[in-house]
């Protein structure tokens, strides 16, 4: 977010996707209608009006006409662009909603520049209804793409379209749930709020072509999926509610597997996504990147895309690895000081898990997983007891050993007596010096629960979440008994989320850790946790030249072409490659004419673009053949101009930045904008981070504001000012003294 001037970038959507919701629901989807799509395929549907082959045996349709998603995964034509695929698959299964379609209120105006087409589609087993809505870029009143311009795609052209798709929440109507998200953090507000509740920050007043959006709830908050494709096939899924987010019938996984899926039918290039979900109240990329080395949208191959603060990929790696890997053992050598908090809770899930707990990764992968298993009601076989053929594998002891020490602990709690519960720490304290080794004690403990004896007892065992222990007691022994003996031993899942909380304010969270000595390892674990919380944008790359190799076909040829500009000016950016599917009988002038066909499809700016001529190693006629002049899957280069630029408007979609000449430079290393709030120099101009300038984001803008480098000048103009005058006063006193010399020899 920037201010002071510059124009505010519009509220990112907010991300809260169910990662821990796992178990669909088994009620079907209610739904008005079914689209129509079983047309009878006709030859001519074969044929691509724009050039080029197209197969539209893509889909698979079931009886009822529902597109089945599942059962496509990796097949279909896979060598046409993006801006072919989706207007193929629109025409042939979607149904045109009358204007301005499911998205409208009643105080709404008209939306001419927005198409809407819908379908219902069977993913996981479940019917959902996907509505696309086909925005004219060139007839909205928001032209640019504010997460392009944070993402390193700033200097793209602004594509001729936009396609929004959308599965709506239907328990939520759309009155009800109108708002927005707040620009800096992206928590939901309502349209008529002026600062968000969450951060405190102001954001901008809504004009023209915003409050039409929002009029049409583009940007709905409840949507269970919104994402948004340009036509040059690179895009940005804005939204994920899985049940947590109020979704009845996907969750979070379900509704990821289904956009992955459908992003490769598509044949979409790019994806990015801005990581904001919290979970439990606590930044869930943080604390699924230390468990598991990536964040949740890793597991559908999203990778870093764009740090926040000059982050690099490098930088940011490393901080993933130095924060994971932090050994648990330095909170236990701190010193004769009393027992903590922190250290209950590290012994308490060291004596649960069976592997061993060495690193920060291992201890929150031991608890996250507990929760993931059927909402922490994990079997007690997966915790406490393994079975005779892995227990011999791992066990270091033999049979008489364990045996001896487990009848050494029933003797114990026979002592004991009564309904008194004895602890994990207390009973292995107590056999410490007669069993010699603290590792066979835990592997007997873990077994303990449900040991019977001959007189007719069975060890019971239960979690006690006040104390973080394992308890036992001998219990006589009935059907109930047997059954429940073990059971009581299952951290509740308030109990895991209590502890996760703890862990994650403890050692995760860089405000608030405070149990790392010396300060050393602090502020090394404190910087590292920061550059993780400041890298938001992860990207997945579906269909990129070099990355995926397109098959071969012996009667189609896979080109990538990237336009040159003979007139370009100096700040002129290379839009991306495009995809050029040509028969293997196309010359070099039809190459030509398909390049500029497809850019002036793409983008506004190419409206009037004109190639003249390819760049090869020899010189080649118009009517030699592209496949004896260009490999499969080469990138070629297309020189060209550009006509009417000026004359008709179309300057305004040169880049995604827009018109504006702004410059960062921030002490950070960042020199573009990264989407973080922003304020600018009153002096030079320049740009740079308001928490790198010591503001914090909490805290208003200052009316003025002038950076480090002109204070600085300042300073050094000053003390040359000062030192120049006390030069030439002391010059002058010099010529007086000379000539009172002379006047007196």
């Amino acid at each position: 977010m920037v201010v002071n001037g510059r124009p505010l970038k519009r509220a990112k959507s907010r991300i809260a996707a169910t990662p821990f919701d796992l178990v669909p629901t088994p009620k079907p989807i209610d739904l008005d209608t079914i689209a129509e799509l079983r047309d009878a395929r006709r030859p001519s549907d074969l044929i691509n009006p724009r050039g080029g082959s197209v197969d539209l045996n893509l889909i698979h349709l079931n009886p009822r006409g529902v597109l089945d998603l599942d059962t496509v995964a990796g097949e279909g034509d896979v060598g046409r662009p993006f801006r072919e695929s989706v207007r193929a698959f629109l025409s042939k299964y979607g149904r045109m909603m009358p204007l301005p379609s499911i998205l409208t209120s009643p105080s709404a105006p008209s939306s001419h520049h927005l198409l809407t087409w819908r379908t219902l589609i069977r993913t996981s087993g479940t019917e959902v209804e996907l509505s696309v809505v086909d925005e004219d870029v060139v007839r909205s009143r928001s032209v640019y793409c504010d997460q392009c311009r944070v993402v390193g795609w700033s200097g793209h052209p602004v594509c001729a379209k936009r396609y929004h798709f959308i599965i709506r929440n239907e328990s939520r109507t759309l009155p009800s749930c109108r708002g927005t998200s707040c620009v800096h953090c992206g928590a939901s507000m309502s349209v008529s709020e002026s600062r968000c509740n969450t951060c405190k920050c102001g954001v901008p007043a809504l004009v023209g072509g915003e409050v039409e959006e929002q009029g049409l709830q583009l940007h709905d908050p409840s949507h269970l999926l919104h994402a948004v494709v340009h036509s040059n096939g690179y895009g940005h899924l804005l939204r994920v509610n899985g049940r947590q987010g109020g979704s009845r019938l996907l969750t979070g996984r379900e509704i990821m597997s289904f956009w992955d899926r459908l992003c490769k039918c598509l044949h979409v290039r790019k994806v990015t996504v801005m990581d904001i979900s919290k979970k439990h109240g606590m930044e869930y990329r943080l604390l699924h990147t230390v468990t598991s080395g990536h964040p949740w949208y890793g597991e559908w191959g999203y990778q870093f895309g764009a740090g926040s603060y000059g982050v690099t990929a490098e930088s940011y790696h490393e901080a993933v690895d130095k924060l994971a890997c932090v050994p648990l053992s330095i909170f236990f050598n701190q010193g004769r000081t009393p027992r903590t908090i922190l250290q209950d809770i590290i012994s308490f899930y060291k004596c649960l898990s069976e592997r061993e707990l060495e690193t920060i990764r291992d201890l929150f992968s031991c608890i996250t997983n507990l929760l993931h298993d059927s909402n922490g009601q994990r079997k007690m076989s997966k915790i406490f007891k393994v079975d005779a053929a892995q227990q011999s594998l791992n066990c270091n002891w033999t049979k008489d050993d364990v045996e001896h020490a487990q009848t050494a602990m029933v003797k114990v709690l026979r002592a004991v007596g009564g309904s008194k519960w004895v602890g994990w720490r207390t009973l292995k304290g107590a056999l410490s010096k007669a069993a010699g080794s603290p590792q066979l004690l835990d592997h007997c403990l873990r077994g303990l629960g449900g040991k019977t004896t001959v007189d007719g007892f069975v060890v019971a065992a239960r979690c006690n979440s006040e104390t973080n222990s394992i308890e036992y007691r001998l219990e006589a022994a009935n059907q109930r008994t047997l059954v429940e003996c073990t059971a009581l031993c299952r951290p509740s899942v308030e109990h895991l989320i209590r502890d996760l909380r703890f862990l994650y304010n403890t050692l995760l969270n860089p405000s608030t850790m405070e149990s790392y000595k010396p300060q050393t390892i602090k502020d090394a674990t404190s910087i590292a946790a920061m550059k993780i919380l400041d890298c938001k944008q992860f990207v997945k790359c579906y269909n990129e030249p070099n990355s995926n190799p397109l098959p071969s076909n012996p009667f189609i040829l896979h080109i990538w072409c990237v336009v040159e500009l003979s007139d370009h000016p100096k700040d002129y950016t290379l839009p991306p490659p495009e995809l050029l599917v040509i028969s293997t009988s196309a010359t070099i002038s039809d190459l030509k004419l398909h390049a500029t066909r497809a850019f002036q499809e793409s983008y506004p700016i190419f409206q009037g673009f004109v190639a003249e001529h390819i760049v090869t190693n020899t010189n080649t006629s118009e009517s030699a053949l592209v496949k004896h002049v260009v490999n499969p899957n080469d990138v070629v280069r297309v020189v060209g101009h550009c006509v009417g630029v000026e004359s008709t408007n179309l300057g305004q979609y040169k880049m995604e930045r827009g018109l504006e000449n702004w410059v960062v430079d921030c002490s950070c290393g960042a020199r573009d904008d990264d989407g973080e709030r922003m304020l600018a120099c009153d002096r030079c101009g320049v740009w740079q981070h308001t928490r790198c300038s010591g503001i914090k984001d909490s805290d208003e803008v200052p009316a003025t504001f002038v950076c480090r480098k002109c204070v600085k000048r300042q300073k050094v103009s000053t003390i040359g000012a000062r030192c120049k005058e006390e030069l030439d006063t002391f010059a002058s006193v010099n010529r007086k003294v000379v000539g009172r010399m002379n006047e007196c020899t």
